[in-house]
């Protein structure tokens, strides 16, 4: 392994205050602040364009030792949406960190109490069911994709410029449904705004707030997704100085105050480095891949 020399850029594709801006912050400070990287670390927010800001930005720095480029959705989706190369076939895989699950809303007057009601519905009436959601192509449309798969039905996907504006759609009683991360969806419930239909993970969650929500698979509709994030390099990049940040992620992913944040926003801390990364980053892309030509946006 090599540390790289100098002042690191964390390009980050979202703008402040979205999700991989805050995970990146966090991560960063921890690893300035508990001494794992000595480097002075930066994020630099390349919005804008669905994340193609960013990563053409690291993808045209061959072999530089000083620029990570954050991983979420859109690396995946708008590269095969646009139809141009993929990018986690060119960057340099070093390390997938965190994961949220998601879990599907739907309005607290409604009559459906659990998933197979929604799905009936969405059977006798295709289209009638909407669902609120950021960007077309993202974590929630994909989401929507496979629940359609998994049950044979219709729903209305309809897109909105932020997370935050569909989930301003959803609460003022416009759509049936809405999907949110399970923090998220903790707080609407305990608020009265939306009642839960599922989550979408593996099993339930033990927190005594989630414990009795349902799987979309308990209720037959095979569906498990998370969403998740990552870091990896431009192309080209020494594999010492990639085994070196893979490296510094573990240790900093493996502190008291990284453990604490995902516990307090209900988060998973499934880690994977280099080859295991590449391998699991691949897996996803063809996730998103398969579901975006089944929503009509690839070919």
């Amino acid at each position: 392994m090599r540390a790289p020399e100098g002042p690191i850029e964390f390009t980050v594709g979202a703008g402040a205050g979205g999700s991989p801006d805050v995970i990146m912050r966090t991560i960063a400070q921890i690893m300035n602040e508990e001494g794992i990287v000595e480097n002075p670390i930066v994020i630099q927010n390349r919005s804008g364009a669905g994340h193609s800001n960013a990563y053409n930005h690291v993808l045209g720095l061959p072999g530089d030792e000083n620029t990570l480029l954050t991983l979420a959705s859109p690396v995946f989706t708008t590269p095969i949406v646009q139809g141009t190369p993929s990018v986690i076939d060119q960057i340099t895989p070093i390390a997938g960190f965190i994961q949220s699950e998601l879990m599907l809303l739907t309005t607290p007057t409604s009559e459906w109490t659990g998933l197979q009601d929604m799905v009936a519905h969405a059977t006798a009436n295709p289209g009638a069911v909407r669902v609120a959601g950021g960007a077309s192509g993202g974590n929630d449309h994909v989401a929507t994709g496979l629940v359609e798969k998994a049950a044979g039905i219709t729903m209305t996907y309809i897109p909105h410029e932020s997370g935050g504006a569909a989930r301003a759609t959803f609460l003022g009683g416009n759509v049936e449904l809405h999907f949110a991360t399970l923090s998220e969806g903790m707080e609407q419930i305990a608020a009265g705004t939306a009642k839960p239909l599922a989550i979408l993970s593996a099993e339930r969650r033990p927190e005594p707030a989630l414990a009795d929500i349902p799987t979309a698979t308990e209720q037959g509709v095979d569906v498990v997704y998370t969403q998740f994030w990552g870091v990896g390099g431009p192309p080209g990049l020494d594999p010492a100085v990639a085994a070196w940040w893979a490296d510094k992620f573990r240790q900093a992913t493996e502190t008291q105050r990284w453990k604490d944040g995902l516990a307090a926003n209900v988060q998973l801390g499934n880690f994977y480095a280099l080859d295991d990364a590449k391998t699991y980053f691949a897996a996803e892309q063809e996730t998103f891949r398969e579901v975006l030509k089944q929503i009509g946006l690839a070919n």
